[in-house]
């Protein structure tokens, strides 16, 4: 083999594994910068999950809860609740405040005496029920907010078998 040639094979190859090298750095710095823009990409998403399950939960403690007393009667799984909202107030003095109740969700139920009543009642069923209320002023000035009740079923624990088993008839 001539030595041009050989010088040439030479130069052919250590260039070809100096391109290689080259390729292979480039692949490596493509592959670390997708893992970690995968790695960014998972911790955002588990730090959404992490607050929608704190909203989740804040909005769980605003809900008011109750449950149906046991009263050993089945048939009786109603509970009866008072909405009060006769504490709000205008800040404006002498300005008089209507109010609006409105059932949003839930089982339907009757608002007693009157949806403008600032206390109104209800007989409900277990589950939740949204109310929205509106509180206006003689301006046309308003606040409206919404309340969760939820109701729990009536408590119930299964029977406890006591099973004595013993030699005999039936007969004492």
């Amino acid at each position: 083999m001539n030595r041009g040639f050989a010088i040439f094979l030479i130069v052919l190859v250590g260039g070809g594994l100096f391109g290689w090298r080259e390729y292979e750095m480039r692949m490596r710095e493509r592959l670390h910068h997708d893992f970690l823009q995968e790695k960014v990409i998972q911790e955002r998403e588990k730090k959404d999950q992490i607050d929608q399950l704190k909203n989740l939960k804040d909005i769980e403690k605003t809900k008011f809860k109750v449950q149906v007393h046991h009263d050993s009667r089945p048939e009786t799984n109603t509970y009866a609740m008072i909405l009060d909202a006769t504490g709000s107030f205008d800040p404006d003095r002498g300005d008089r405040i209507r109010y609006n109740w409105k059932q949003v969700s839930g089982n339907q139920i009757r608002l007693r005496p009157n949806s403008s009543s600032g206390i109104v009642s209800f007989e409900g069923t277990p589950g939740e029920y949204a109310f929205e209320l509106t509180v206006l002023d003689n301006y046309g000035a308003s606040t409206t907010i919404t309340k969760i009740v939820k109701i729990e079923d009536e408590p119930n624990q299964a029977p406890i078998v006591d099973l004595e088993i013993r030699q005999g008839t039936g007969s004492n």
